[in-house]
């Protein structure tokens, strides 16, 4: 079982890539503001001022063209090993260390802040991006509680909920893991899923022990509301929590299960098999869905609603034993969903009429080929072309007439990311 002990700071007020191998699942994504006809330059009102050392920020919605910047980010800002760290938010950076969010100004690299986490944990960071959720970023670190008299070190893990403007920690939260009397051979990874106006979801998964575990967290009073053994989230939306079911271990049986934000009650579910599946969290009340199927070794990929579990869009590929197809989807945060399979096919939704039938499509062929896509903003859809960047309209899938000069991995209307270097808009 587990305790909790919240640690309240009220002076503010309280306020999303996911990724699961065959049998691990964990999380991100959302969107927010409106899209306009064209890029118009604009200085944000909850900017700083520009000073010598911080250039003015201007903002272009959507971003056409980017310009490399100079910023020189620490270390493990963005990646540890294969592990993603950091997300983009309002053209700034929040990062997660072993045991410490961190905010950077996006063009120049400057700190910005800094929050310590409080339970004891190594050096290797064990967590996954932070999540922001409307005036708040959340982000959670894995540790242990030191062996004390007769009891034994056990894994620990902790929330913390900070305002994304001042740095300062709105609460926190401390939760013991139980390994039902296994052995840990390795430090648990943690993730936050997501959040609610009412709820922090975050997992905790040990592969040494194939324990998988979610907790739902009520940002009101920053208790635990319920658990969940042998389930891993993969996204909160429309008051339910949608993930993996089952342990966490291959060839065990799995399930895709829609469960209940409020107290965890099971609304449904899907069977699997024996593999898990990666959850992509895309627009509001939808999910993607992409898995080996282990009865035929054949991949299935569905966009489904996250309220019935219903599948409105399936993409069944058989490949070779040896091989695999991925597709990943990406979200313009206004109304258009873009899917890359497997760099060989690029195809669209509209956001509320997703079904049988795509907006639009491309596939390789003698005179164009199906972009590599990275991201997605704001009718804008970003991607590799055939040799350089490329941008395509994401409600025709043309061409747009710039070059964008990078394929970003994480954008908005202030700044892009990839490959740990940020890029500045410029048109």
């Amino acid at each position: 079982m587990f305790a909790i002990l919240g640690m309240s700071m009220r002076g503010l007020k309280s306020g999303l890539g996911v990724v699961l191998a065959a049998a691990v699942l964990t999380a991100c994504g959302g969107g927010e503001g409106s899209q306009t006809g064209q890029s118009t330059p604009n200085t944000s009102s909850e900017a700083p001022p520009a000073t010598a050392q911080q250039p003015e920020r201007t903002a272009f919605d959507p971003p056409k063209v980017f310009e490399k910047t100079s910023a020189k980010f620490p270390s493990q800002t963005f990646f540890h090993r294969d592990r993603k760290l950091a997300t983009l938010h309002d053209g700034y950076i929040y990062s997660v260390k072993a045991n410490e969010l961190n905010a950077f100004d996006g063009l120049t690299a400057r700190p910005l802040w800094s929050v310590p986490g409080q339970i004891s944990t190594g050096t290797e960071p064990l967590g996954k991006p932070p999540h922001v959720h409307q005036d708040k970023v959340y982000a959670a670190f894995s540790g242990s509680e030191p062996a004390k008299g007769t009891t034994p070190a056990h894994p620990k893990i902790e929330v913390v909920a900070v305002d994304v403007k001042s740095g300062e920690k709105d609460w926190s939260a401390t939760i013991d893991i139980d390994l039902k009397g296994a052995t840990s051979t390795m430090g648990g990874e943690v993730a936050v899923v997501g959040a609610s106006d009412s709820s922090v979801v975050v997992t905790y998964f040990d592969d040494s022990t194939n324990v998988g575990l979610t907790y739902v967290i009520d940002r009101n009073t920053h208790q635990v509301r319920w658990s969940k053994d042998q389930f891993l989230a993969g996204e909160v939306d429309s008051g339910m929590v949608v993930g993996n079911g089952g342990k966490p271990f291959i060839g065990e049986p799995r399930t895709l299960t829609g469960l209940a934000e409020t107290d965890g009650a099971e609304k449904w579910s899907t069977p699997l098999g024996g593999y898990g599946t990666t959850l992509m969290p895309i627009s509001p009340k939808l999910v993607a869905s992409n898995r080996k199927v282990y009865s035929s070794g054949d991949y299935q990929f569905d966009i489904l609603d996250v309220t019935t579990g219903k599948a409105l869009y399936s993409l069944a590929t058989d490949v070779p034993s040896m091989l695999s197809y991925n597709v990943a989807c990406f979200y313009d945060q206004v109304s258009i969903i873009v899917c890359d399979g497997n760099s060989e096919r690029t195809f669209a939704f509209e956001a509320t009429n997703v079904g049988p039938n795509t907006l639009w499509e491309i596939k390789d062929g003698p005179d164009r080929v199906a972009p590599t896509i990275t991201a997605a903003y704001h009718g804008l859809v970003y991607g590799k072309g055939a040799n350089d960047p490329v941008a395509l309209d994401a409600k025709t899938g043309k061409d747009a007439p710039d070059a964008p000069g990078v394929s970003p991995d994480m954008v908005d209307k202030y700044l892009a990311v990839d490959k740990g270097a940020t890029y500045k808009p410029v048109k």
